[in-house]
């Protein structure tokens, strides 16, 4: 197989998962929100980047990853989308003392700092989104947002920093601990807990079952996201964090075989998960928190999905539809 024959609908083709692909209702005005913070207020991102963002559609993914979230809750569902994309990609060139500088800033947002009047839209709607969620979940859950913040920004878009300087991938081994990190899931994954109004409390999110569910679900995602960006990532030449190229380099495979196989973990997660839930429901008067948190999880799961295959410019062949940082993250 030839790059360019590459189709990763081949693999993940619509209405794959389990569960049911939905669109959230207010996709229109979501669109018109998303466009309007893009133009009015990331201006440090040069034209073509800020006409690039709005074709990538990204308001289109919320809508299909949480379809059930009032159009209040998916302001800052919106917002936090926007906001950690255009961060880890205008990253891409940063040194590691410059992205351990905007973790530290962006948390000391979260957690109730201000930014000040000459720091950037990145900074402005972290602040905003922060408010927005606290006005309509409690603080157990706003604590959890913020910690799954920090651990997929620390152990994700800075341990990968190293890798890609070298442009050494690591061994598979590794990899498969480092990407469920650096996928950025953790973070949008507890968002589903807005849709269900059920909050898991800490001793059921730190059960080892659940903990495991997570590992998995968040596992899913990064393979899926693999093989949906491959194009762009080939495109690129310099790529190491991508399960698909991993396993040509580690085991010196085609570019079919390692789709293959990379298909085979996928799949292989995604009923490992499935069988846990099936088979552990010992979780008494949280049994239902637990099924409502796997059942949002797996819509957005389909919903991503969809949106790879139908909503979004980002990930076409040869890059052309990515926005590649032209110059380093100004403040």
């Amino acid at each position: 197989m030839k790059p360019e024959e590459y189709k990763s609908s081949n693999y993940l083709p619509l209405n794959y998962y389990p569960w049911p692909n939905l669109v959230n209702p207010h996709i229109a005005q979501m669109g018109r929100d998303m466009d309007g913070w893009i133009d009015n207020d990331y201006t440090f991102l040069t034209a073509l980047q800020r006409e690039k963002y709005k074709k990538m559609r990204l308001h289109a993914c919320t809508a299909c990853m949480w379809p059930d979230l009032t159009y209040e809750q998916t302001i800052p569902c919106n917002r936090f989308m926007l906001q950690y994309v255009v961060l880890d990609d205008q990253l891409e060139h940063s040194s590691l003392e410059e992205i351990q500088q905007q973790r530290i800033r962006c948390m000391a947002i979260l957690k109730g700092e201000q930014p000040a009047p000459e720091e950037n839209a990145l900074y402005k709607h972290m602040a905003l989104l922060r408010d927005e969620f606290r006005a309509f979940m409690p603080e157990i859950w706003m604590n959890r947002f913020i910690n799954y913040f920090y651990k997929s920004f620390r152990y994700g878009i800075e341990l990968e920093h190293s890798f890609k300087i070298t442009k050494q991938p690591p061994s598979l081994t590794l990899f498969k601990v480092l990407r469920e990190y650096s996928v950025l899931m953790h973070p949008y994954l507890v968002l589903g807990e807005i849709e269900s109004g059920l909050v898991l409390p800490d001793h059921i999110i730190e059960h080892p079952v659940i903990q495991k569910i997570i590992s998995l679900i968040v596992r899913v995602v990064a393979w899926q996201n693999d093989i949906h960006s491959l194009p762009k990532e080939m495109a690129k030449g310099t790529e190491v964090f991508n399960l698909i190229l991993v396993l040509q380099r580690d085991y010196h495979l085609s570019l079919e075989e390692a789709c293959e196989e990379a298909f085979r973990m996928h799949n292989a997660d995604l009923e490992e998960l499935l069988t846990l839930h099936r088979d552990y429901r010992e979780f008494g008067e949280y049994q239902e928190h637990v099924d409502k948190f796997l059942y949002y999880a797996g819509v957005g799961l389909q919903g991503v999905n969809t949106f790879y295959l139908q909503e979004t410019d980002r990930y076409l062949h040869g890059g052309v539809g990515f926005a590649w940082p032209e110059e380093k993250l100004p403040r």
